[in-house]
């Protein structure tokens, strides 16, 4: 490992610093995505039958775990009784700081991408040009065994900028990507909520109809 950093050039030290951060920030960010995890039909399936209920303490009391789909609903249920337009400037705030705790480092992955791309390229021509400057300062022609050891030496840092923008593109396309699936499903959670206020509005006026009906023929009067 030494001989390689040895070999690879000063650049190997900028590499290693960059893969060092970039694998902390990967297990940083698994370990948030973990630690944030909800099954979104399992909320779906158990806020349902509450919210159309009406037992709004039970669901409120049920959305204090922890997880972006339950904050949201959270939000929704307490702010429930402002209109539509001031509860969805809530919702979106609280959408935007929750998209912000997910998505926070996932860009340092993309540039780390890159510049440990660009790096291992720097490197690789460092090594050449210091190669062939010493063979001239020599006054000679390389040889061919100075040549093979200097073209294996000069790729050294490409492969290790490769082996590490790598993990970091994918890592970041994969987090991006569940980033975007959490936005999507808690704006379709954000629906389902509306849609079942809106139930459980209509099975509350019929049951007041109902009771006004059956009041109104107990007390004898003639129905219009």
């Amino acid at each position: 490992m030494w001989q390689f950093m040895i070999k690879g050039g000063p650049v190997m030290w900028p590499l290693l610093a960059t893969s060092i951060f970039s694998l902390a920030i990967i297990l940083e960010r698994v370990f948030t995505f973990a630690l944030y995890h909800q099954k979104f039909d399992f909320v779906v399936n158990t806020l349902r039958p509450l919210i159309i209920s009406n037992a709004w303490d039970k669901a409120d009391k049920w959305c204090q775990q922890r997880g972006p789909f339950t904050r949201m609903a959270q939000v929704w249920i307490q702010q429930r009784h402002r209109t539509k337009e001031a509860r969805n400037e809530l919702l979106r705030r609280e959408g935007l700081i929750i998209l912000g705790d997910l998505s926070n480092h996932l860009r340092w992955l993309a540039v780390l991408a890159q510049v440990s791309t660009l790096l291992g390229l720097l490197g690789t021509f460092h090594v050449m040009i210091t190669r062939l400057v010493l063979s001239e300062t020599a006054g000679g022609g390389m040889l061919n065994v100075n040549f093979s050891s200097g073209v294996w030496e000069a790729f050294l840092t490409t492969m290790v900028g490769l082996m590490i923008a790598i993990p970091c593109a994918a890592s970041y396309q994969i987090l991006e990507d569940r980033v975007d699936t959490i936005v999507r499903r808690m704006d379709i959670l954000v629906s389902y909520l509306d849609e079942w206020q809106e139930q459980a509005d209509n099975q509350r006026h019929g049951t007041d109809d109902v009771t006004e009906i059956s009041k109104i023929s107990r007390a004898g009067t003639p129905l219009p």
